[in-house]
């Protein structure tokens, strides 16, 4: 698959270049140096900017760095400690446009949290949040509003949300989500409202949500490529009201426990009342339903994102995706295959001990 400039000029012969679908040949890069692809990868994040670094393991430490970002913009945070941080009150929305945060393996967990607000929260353009994971927040990451655009969240790790492990709403813009691991979530991936549209969702891990694994809903513009949706507690990924674009090489799996616990075997993949959608070369496993193909009849026109068939991209999602190496808690949550239960709104945290 021939690479498409996202220059402003050349966009136009860029997406049109894109609409083939080619398999890309193994092997991937090595784990944690996959390029950004997909619709927010012309983001320059916080590159250039002043370094703020966090090397203590405080809250204290995170909302200084936050706050200090905020101020001007144009700054990396980078974490220099890799022990988990309890994060008890909000910290400063990212408003100032250029940021990159740098996790490096850290872990902000927000379960005393007494506010349902999100654990980050961007309100701005051209950032960046890679190597990082976040824990039991009422939304733990949000990407909200038309200020909100060239974005890129990579290898991060989201769970035990109380609401949406990533919400991407309100009218943000060219969002890529790559290499992520979302559990015990009651929302996996949020995506709806005031023109929320080119959103790119490619190699990333799915499991043991309520629903929406994801969710698009409204006219917008979706790719979802080389995913994994494993285990709902209700219902799995659905694209509705308007939404449009392409669902290639994905993998549904439900297990026997999942759907007895309540996860639906016919809504691993519905389109209601959605706009034109390619759909091909997804499998569905075990007690997930096979999906009617959507109404396209060719890939629809998005930056490139070097996909896998479904049965080569299996055992490199679920090597990669998250932040890495998987701490304990990660892993648990991946070897949990019965005695769990998530709800509406009941996630599934797994207990701090684990870390």
């Amino acid at each position: 698959m021939r690479p498409c400039s996202h220059r402003p000029l050349l966009l136009a012969l860029a997406l049109a270049s894109c609409t083939r679908l080619d398999f890309a040949p193994q092997p991937f890069p090595p784990p944690g140096s996959e390029p950004f692809e997909g619709f927010g990868s012309g983001t320059r994040g916080g590159s250039g900017g002043r370094v703020i670094t966090i090397a203590e393991a405080s809250e204290a430490a995170v909302q200084s760095a936050f706050a200090d970002a905020v101020a001007t913009g144009d700054a990396v945070i980078r974490f220099a400690v890799t022990e988990p941080i309890t994060i008890t009150d909000a910290l400063p929305k990212l408003t100032a446009p250029g940021v990159t945060i740098e996790g490096g393996g850290a872990t902000l967990d927000a379960r005393a949290s007494r506010h349902d607000v999100a654990l980050i929260d961007i309100r701005t353009r051209d950032v960046i949040v890679r190597d990082l994971r976040l824990r039991n927040g009422y939304d733990n990451l949000r990407v909200s509003g038309p200020e909100s655009f060239n974005v890129v969240i990579a290898h991060v790790s989201s769970t035990g949300a109380r609401d949406d492990g990533i919400s991407i709403g309100y009218g943000a813009r060219d969002v890529t989500v790559q290499y992520a691991f979302l559990a015990g979530n009651t929302r996996s991936v949020f995506c709806k409202y005031g023109g929320t549209t080119r959103i790119s969702l490619h190699h990333s891990w799915m499991q043991k949500g309520w629903a929406r694994s994801p969710l698009f809903s409204g006219a917008g513009m979706i790719d979802v490529r080389n995913v994994i949706v494993e285990d709902w507690g209700e219902w799995g990924s659905r694209l509705e009201d308007g939404a449009s674009g392409n669902v290639i090489g994905a993998l549904f799996a439900l297990s026997p426990y999942a759907r007895a616990r309540g996860g639906k075997p016919d809504s691993a993949l519905r389109l209601i009342r959605a706009g034109p959608v390619f759909t091909a070369h997804n499998l569905f496993r075990g007690e997930a339903r096979p999906a009617p193909p959507g109404s396209a009849t060719a890939p629809l026109a998005a930056p490139p994102v070097r996909t896998l068939e479904p049965a080569a991209m299996e055992g490199l999602v679920r090597d990669r995706a998250g932040c890495l190496p998987r701490d304990r808690v990660d892993a648990a949550y991946v070897a949990l295959h019965e005695g769990w239960r998530v709800g509406a709104e009941e996630p599934l945290q797994l207990p701090g001990r684990r870390e």
